[in-house]
């Protein structure tokens, strides 16, 4: 019995600042957008259709956004000219990118 109360008071603790948590978008978060970069890498690795992978997006990504910022990164994975990048690879590019560009925003000031 002491086994189930004290699971239950743990999990309840647990999950507590989760049922507070509030939303936050990606579009302005250099990691997020590295790994969604790396994950429509995989898609296009997968043979996923650049439709396909909008569809994905537009699935789990209800902020306007977060749609931006997803359809953006699956334009440039997509291009006809896009090199190939496994999604480790596009998640650094990305990131780096991302942060390159928050300096010089930061900077210009």
């Amino acid at each position: 019995m002491k086994r189930v109360v004290i699971s239950a008071l743990l999990a309840g603790y647990l999950v507590l600042p989760a049922a507070h948590a509030v939303a936050q978008t990606v579009s302005d978060q250099c990691f997020a957008i590295g790994d969604i970069a790396g994950q429509v890498a995989s898609w296009r690795a997968h043979k996923k259709s650049k439709a396909q992978a909008l569809d994905q997006a537009a699935k789990y990504y209800h902020d306007d956004a977060d749609r931006q910022t997803f359809a953006a990164i699956i334009e440039k994975i997509y291009a006809p000219n896009a090199p190939r990048m496994t999604p480790d690879q596009a998640s650094m590019a990305f990131t780096s990118d991302c942060a390159i560009a928050r300096k010089e925003q930061a900077l210009a000031r």
